[in-house]
């Protein structure tokens, strides 16, 4: 076979394997709406009908119209005659909206492996493109936000290619790289707004570029090229986000809800930040601390040994990484800003390794077997995680085993005393015929008329912390235990979650739950006549 078809081949290999890893699972949950975030942009993108203002600019608006688009197109489909589209996606409260936003991200996420091929191979070989798409392709923290109808699939999308024209402007240095770098950047940021970033990479990009050509700093910062640059970024994002400037109040007030968040964080103690918690937890916890080594090595080699484009691509990733370190609520997903640059990096750095061991007279079978092993010992164990993350996510959720519970045993209109009644995260999804009060004392409920207790717990312990010590004591001695779903394992290793992030799924030990959600435990507060659990 010819060497470009077998590389076609291969890529196309990957690309399933990415493909089917994102698209498994995308219907967990559903019609419970488990993964905060979503509902931000896809109840937008269904409101879409008299004007294109989303009236909330905590995200750009570009993937929401995106998805707006889609779910069009598929009602259009589905019910040509329907006079509303949003008639197709009423029933079961939207989920199959839903559905669809996170298939359309699934769907970025596996478009995003030959995207990287691409870039990396035209940069630094087809070795360097097959590297990085693997690390890509089977990255667990790329794999898991895939799935979701939420910005950071589509957002690594365009930062892979405007990485590709940073990359380009930097060789060849023609103005359609510059403008086409500045378009991707801009359609980035209308993704995400920490894409801005990547203006840093192509400013370094320039200056590198200048530097190759003898071209001094003074004269490369009057090359009209990289303004032209900037200012198509510029354009691009308001094009995609324009609301962003002509509804100017609604993102003043999104703006100053962020900041008590960034500047202060989210009143999370268990919640991390800082350098230490970007080296010692989210880099190994998101890629694996195989792949993490893996891209601080690169990132040292970039640096070390500064090829076509890699200062821009190592600078872009430091400010990236800086910004995240600046900031006191951070998500692990954040580390997916610099996940394309470092995974071209590691595929530059294995390019160059294998170049060594043949100037060295190293057998290339013997170096090309040696990559391949080292990429399985790396990726072996993210392969794992992401197979068991399916598992676990195609497992019905504590808090849908409750609502089912609930449904079938709790008389309609009932009231119902819920722990943490504010946090609403860890609580079933119930209709609107039971009504959530706060747990008081027994006495207190009983005075009320409240029969049933609800309490949720988990080592997510901001968002579900579950009854104190007393009520507890006051509740195993006074009421009656009815329904008691215990996802994690006895005897098993903590599950380690995002604690800033209220998504009862675990990065790490995924295997030690049995099903998604905190622990779920209702009591009847009356003896009363005995309720059969339908479990």
């Amino acid at each position: 076979m010819h060497p470009a078809c077998r590389r076609l081949v291969l890529l196309a290999l990957l690309t399933l394997v990415a493909a089917l890893l994102r698209f498994s699972a995308t219907s967990f949950g559903l019609p419970d709406k488990y993964r905060p975030d979503e509902g931000y942009l896809v109840l937008r993108a269904l409101d879409f009908e008299h004007d294109w203002n989303p009236r909330f600019a905590v995200y750009p608006a570009a993937q929401m119209y995106l998805q707006h688009g889609l779910l069009r197109l598929y009602a259009k489909l589905a019910a040509p005659g329907a006079r509303d589209f949003r008639e197709v996606y009423a029933p079961d409260g939207g989920a199959l909206a839903y559905l669809l936003g996170r298939r359309l991200s699934a769907a970025f996420g596996a478009a995003t492996v030959p995207a990287i091929y691409l870039v990396a191979s035209s940069g630094y070989g087809p070795v360097a493109g097959f590297t990085a798409a693997a690390l890509v392709a089977l990255s667990p923290i790329h794999v898991r936000e895939s799935r979701y109808a939420t910005t950071d699939a589509a957002l690594v999308f365009w930062l892979t290619l405007a990485l590709g024209a940073i990359l380009a402007l930097t060789r060849r240095g023609r103005y359609r790289d510059y403008l086409a770098a500045g378009a991707l950047a801009g359609l980035a940021t209308a993704t995400k707004y920490p894409a801005a970033t990547v203006l840093v990479g192509i400013v370094i990009g320039h200056l590198e570029g200048c530097h190759r050509e003898g071209r001094s700093i003074a004269r490369a910062l009057i090359d009209p090229r990289i303004y032209a640059a900037l200012a198509l970024a510029a354009l691009v994002f308001l094009c995609a986000t324009p609301y962003f400037v002509l509804d100017w109040q609604s993102t003043l007030e999104s703006f100053r809800y962020q900041r008590a968040f960034v500047l202060g964080g989210g009143g999370n103690a268990d919640a991390g930040y800082g350098w230490s918690w970007l080296l010692l937890h989210a880099l190994p916890d998101g890629f694996g601390l195989g792949c993490s080594l893996l891209f601080a090595a690169a990132l040292f080699w970039a640096l070390a040994r500064p090829g076509s484009g890699a200062l821009a691509l190592a600078g872009f990733v430091l400010l990236s990484f800086l910004g995240m370190t600046l900031s006191r609520y951070v998500f692990y997903r954040y580390i997916l800003v610099a996940l394309p640059a470092l995974a071209i990096l590691a595929g530059a750095m294995v390019s160059d390794l294998l170049a060594l061991a043949e100037r060295r007279d190293v057998p290339q079978g013997r170096s090309v077997i040696a990559i391949v092993l080292g990429l399985v010992v790396l990726l072996g164990p993210a392969t794992a995680r992401n197979l068991m993350l399916i598992r676990l996510l195609d497992r019905e959720d504590t808090r849908t085993v409750a609502r089912k519970w609930i449904a079938a045993n709790v008389p309609r209109g009932s009231s119902i005393a819920v722990s943490d009644a504010a946090k609403r995260f860890g609580k079933p999804q119930l209709s609107g015929e039971y009504q959530l009060v706060p747990l008081e004392p027994l006495a207190s409920l009983r005075a009320k008329r409240v029969e049933w207790v609800f309490a949720d717990t988990s080592p997510l312990r901001f968002f579900s912390p579950g009854p104190d010590a007393a009520e507890l004591s006051e509740l195993e001695r006074d009421a009656k235990l009815r329904l008691d779903v215990d996802p994690v394992r006895p005897d098993a290793p903590a599950p380690v979650f995002d604690a800033a992030d209220a998504f009862y799924a675990p990065l790490r030990n995924i295997g030690s739950m049995s099903r998604p959600g905190p622990r779920v435990r209702i009591w009847q507060i009356d003896s009363g006549q005995r309720i059969e659990d339908r479990r």
